[in-house]
């Protein structure tokens, strides 16, 4: 009798520990992208039509961080991802196309968003504004305004 009850408060106790370990092995994985990255294509007017086109050479840095490069001298380039500084309102990025230099500036409001309880928050942006310096670059146009880590085109550069 004394071995029953004593079996039964060991079940009892290793299906208390057993059941959380469980639950817990069962949750689900976070599936999305930690970041939130500007997406970027590069297109022209060609016979006055619009046309993603590529880049022949790209190399990209952040402004103010020359020594950390993006992209180094990568060929045939028609889309690029570009991360933003969660504690800035602007970030700015060098290009340089085939040697020649342009400067792009992106303005924007940070928005925290919680994913899920896998995958917690992630910064999500709002761009705002969108300036550049006219080397190789004609114009910067906004396309979608919300910076998510779903891969979305962000921004068409055109050259």
């Amino acid at each position: 009798m004394l071995r029953a009850i004593i079996r039964k408060i060991f079940r009892i106790i290793l299906t208390g520990i057993m059941i959380p370990v469980m639950l817990q092995a069962c949750e689900e994985e976070c599936t999305h992208k930690p970041r939130s990255l500007a997406g970027v294509d590069f297109h022209s007017f060609v016979n006055g039509i619009d046309e993603q086109r590529p880049v022949d050479s790209l190399s990209v840095s952040g402004l103010g961080r020359e020594d950390s490069l993006l992209y180094s001298n990568s060929r045939n380039i028609l889309s690029i991802s570009l991360p933003m500084n969660g504690s800035a309102e602007e970030a700015g990025f060098i290009f340089v196309f085939n040697n020649e230099t342009d400067t792009i500036w992106l303005s924007y409001k940070v928005i925290p968003w919680f994913l899920s309880q896998e995958c917690g928050f992630v910064l999500n942006f709002e761009l705002l504004e969108a300036r550049h310096t006219t080397s190789i670059v004609d114009s910067v146009v906004i396309v979608t305004r919300e910076i998510t880590s779903f891969d979305e085109t962000n921004i068409r550069i055109y050259h």
